[in-house]
């Protein structure tokens, strides 16, 4: 039997993000699984140094073999699966490790609505991918158990991942997400997932063979094709594109006004370099002073993105943010390049610290910056009723995440003067979720955002077409 960890206390205090995220993706584990009819792919995380593991029995079902990659680049592929719940969706493995990461777990029935939350998983195969959200419900199943319901974005691949608490513990097992909702994505309670772990039997449920019979070094690849590109199917269609500008204003707070500019532009080129699309964003965010009622300065930015016109695939990504304390202006910057499958530059944060990038990335990410112009261009037949989802890189934070984009309703607006045919969209990155409304027509440009709870709204004051 297996003893269970310390309970979290309710009132815990919380931890640094990056410390959550630093010591939790060591005991995220990747699994590909091989059935009579086909593979799949899931994600786990390490719950004992011996080598049990958690996931969802709809990773293991019907498995035939199956094997484990650590973040480590440690392979396994000698698995058992020691306990099997169909009802719950839960599934525990072993392997035979040593002193392995293993994550603290949590008391789910301790944690509030409202609660941070940290996703981490291996959506398409993009190992430890890191999301964040909070818990935004608990629902009553009709089989007779919880669900947790999360906001933290979620994709094919992440089933089987760890959620955790802001203080680091693991809470619940991600399991599944609602398509057609607005980043509805649920999670089974870690509670259901201990009381297993201190009744398990002497005898497993299955001891599967080594996947395939491949050779230890061709375990690690090749993977499935949604692993090595992403966003498959996805056609941009930006034949006769010229670009276009448009200018937004927002009230941020009182008495502080955001104002922006975003020029999107097609670059041709004299010789063999295959044409380019350039976003450059730029804005100032002012504040009203009194009593003298002029307006200052307190942040402001300025980012570069470059695209491949073929497939929108990154070439460069150069900005700087500013924003003025007490003690003065404190900035941060990014300054990277994509080339043959790899991230390279540099990243220097608010506290003066210079980080390097230099990391893999699958051919088919898209910049986060150039999400709007990817749903611009996108070529549908329809999309009304639809759920589409860009998988991400965001060169700031030098991560990868999942943006859905759930396509509500059609109807027209008042845009920079003229009535406008839209789409009504739900988007939802990370934790900011909001309503974005699209030109019908292609290319669909943004002209409005809402956010969550209504309180911001980013309007276009001009629109031209290049």
């Amino acid at each position: 039997m297996l003893l269970a960890q310390p309970m979290q206390a309710v009132g815990q205090e919380a931890v640094p993000l990056e410390s959550v995220v630093a010591g939790a993706t060591r005991g995220v584990v990747l699994i590909d699984v091989e059935t009579a009819s086909d593979s799949r792919q899931g994600s786990g995380f390490i719950v004992d140094p011996s080598g049990l593991i958690l996931t969802n029995e709809h990773v293991m079902r019907d498995a035939r073999s199956a094997r484990v990659k650590l973040s480590s680049g440690d392979v396994y592929d000698r698995v058992t699966i020691l306990v099997q719940d169909e009802r719950r969706d839960i599934a525990i493995l072993r392997i035979p490790g040593f002193d392995l990461p293993a994550l603290p777990l949590g008391n789910s029935d301790s944690v509030r609505i409202g609660a941070s939350l940290v996703l981490i998983g291996s959506p398409l195969g993009l190992e430890n991918t890191v999301s964040t959200g909070v818990l935004s419900g608990r629902r009553q199943e009709p089989e007779g158990f919880e669900l947790l319901q999360i906001t933290a974005p979620a994709s094919q691949g992440s089933s089987g991942g760890a959620v955790l608490s802001a203080s680091g513990q693991v809470i619940a097992i991600a399991t599944s997400q609602l398509v057609m909702g607005q980043n509805l994505n649920f999670a089974v309670p870690i509670n259901y997932a201990r009381g297993m772990m201190q009744n398990l039997q002497s005898d497993p449920v299955a001891v599967l063979q080594p996947t395939a019979g491949r050779a230890p070094e061709a375990a690690v690849e090749p993977r499935p094709v949604a692993a090595d590109r992403v966003n498959v199917g996805m056609i941009f269609d930006v034949a006769g594109l010229r670009g276009w500008m448009i200018e937004t204003e927002e009230e941020v707070r009182d008495f502080e006004l955001k104002r922006a500019r975003t020029t999107y532009r097609l670059i041709e080129t004299v010789g063999a370099t295959a044409p380019r699309i350039e976003r450059y964003y730029e804005s100032e965010t002012t504040r009203r002073t009194e009593p003298f009622g002029t307006w200052q300065t307190i942040e402001r930015e300025r980012v570069r993105s470059l695209v491949a016109a073929d497939g929108l695939q990154p070439i460069s990504s150069r900005g700087e943010y500013s924003s003025w304390t007490d003690g003065g202006w404190r900035s941060s910057e990014h300054d990277v390049r994509f080339e043959d499958g790899r991230v390279l530059g540099l990243v220097t944060d608010t506290a003066g610290r210079v980080l390097e990038l230099d990391r893999p990335l699958p051919r088919g990410v898209l910049l986060r910056d150039v999400t709007d112009l990817a749903f611009a261009t996108l070529q549908a037949d329809s999309l009304m009723g639809r759920s589409v989802e860009f998988m991400t890189f965001d060169p700031r934070a030098g991560e990868v995440a999942a943006d859905r984009f759930d396509i509500m309703r059609a109807e027209e607006i008042d845009v920079a003067g003229a009535r406008r045919a839209v789409f009504e969209v739900n988007v939802a990155t990370g934790l900011m979720n909001e309503t974005v409304y699209y030109l019908q027509r292609r290319p669909r440009i943004a002209v409005r955002r809402v956010s969550q709870d209504g309180s911001r709204v980013e309007e276009v004051t001009l629109l031209e077409m290049r």
